[in-house]
């Protein structure tokens, strides 16, 4: 299923099975007759979300094989298919620091980061479900064969100019993709309108949350008439209203956090999560009830907070009895 955005803009509805975020945004820049396209994003590596690609592209007479691909980031959500879907001679498009990550998370075993999970506060029972998580199941397994682009590169296609826009934060190496001309931008996850960017911790990438507000001021200053965020729609609101409402969301959740942390000193990230207010599908449920995929999503995300505040030495850590406690200056 697809529908057209304007011109020669597509969206093709790729559902994602198993995750809260229902689907992906797949878009496409549709070339002229004999002119190659542009895929953005592909949705997980499973056959739910192959089918429906490739029932798109053929309504919309597009042959894979002059399709080239864009990935806004390593998610497998987003990038899952991409290296099966890519015919000999396609470009597949990511960022440096995305691409290198993603193969190495390829190649890494089911225990890739269970110790540092383990030292926010999770349970060997929690862990255990890194082995199963759609995030990682549903990851690509054939190597591919990337095309790097960086700040300020352009993509030509279907007579666009598509400049490259490096917004860190939801991952060290996302990117948005900005049609100066028709003021259009392709979001990723960096702006969501319905939803919130889970911004969690990696590693080798310090301040992820810093740098994730930093970049949301970056584009803030585009013209954007037409924003295309990869999960969900847009609603009525405007991409620096939004800005600013994220911005004032995270700065809600620090706030949260600092007086949890003020009555309750060395809470580890998961003790924490669990005293905070979150909303899963429209409700607040305990965290007893939280589903455990939420849970991971929820401590990366408290994990990042914390960071954000032990850098700017608003807070310290420590470590005790094999976990990461934290407290307030």
């Amino acid at each position: 299923m697809y529908t057209q955005i304007e011109g020669n803009i597509f969206s093709i509805y790729v559902p994602l099975p198993e995750n809260p975020l229902r689907n992906l945004n797949s878009y496409l820049v549709k070339g002229a007759p004999g002119e190659r396209s542009l895929l953005i994003d592909t949705g997980f590596r499973r056959e739910e979300c192959r089918e429906a690609l490739l029932t798109g592209l053929e309504e919309l007479g597009v042959r894979l094989e002059e399709t080239d691909i864009c990935l806004t980031h390593l998610h497998s959500d987003h990038s899952g298919l991409a290296a099966e879907l890519a015919e000999p001679g396609a470009k597949i498009y990511i960022s440096r620091e995305d691409g290198t990550r993603l193969e190495q998370f390829r190649q890494a075993s089911n225990t890739h980061r269970t110790e540092e999970y383990s030292m926010l506060g999770f349970s060997e029972e929690e862990i255990g479900f890194l082995k199963d998580s759609p995030m990682r199941k549903y990851n690509t397994v054939k190597k591919a064969d990337f095309t790097y682009v960086g700040e300020g590169d352009a993509l030509q296609y279907g007579g666009r100019s598509l400049r490259v826009v490096m917004t860190p934060g939801h991952t060290p190496g996302h990117i948005c993709l900005y049609d100066r001309e028709e003021c259009v931008m392709f979001l990723g996850d960096h702006v969501l309108f319905d939803i919130t960017p889970n911004i969690t911790t990696w590693p080798d990438f310090e301040d992820p949350l810093g740098k994730y507000v930093h970049s949301l001021m970056d584009i803030s200053i585009f013209n954007v008439r037409l924003p295309l965020p990869a999960h969900r729609s847009v609603g009525s609101v405007t991409m620096s209203e939004r800005i600013g409402a994220i911005i004032e969301h995270h700065g809600a959740r620090i706030r949260e956090m600092l007086g949890i942390l003020e009555r309750e000193p060395g809470l580890t990230a998961y003790e924490l999560s669990g005293r905070m207010t979150w909303r899963v599908r429209g409700k607040s449920p305990s965290w007893a009830d939280f589903p455990l995929q939420q849970k991971w999503f929820a401590v990366g995300e408290t994990a990042a907070h914390l960071e954000y505040l032990t850098v700017r030495g608003r807070a310290w850590r420590e470590l005790s009895g094999g976990f990461w406690r934290y407290y307030i200056n």
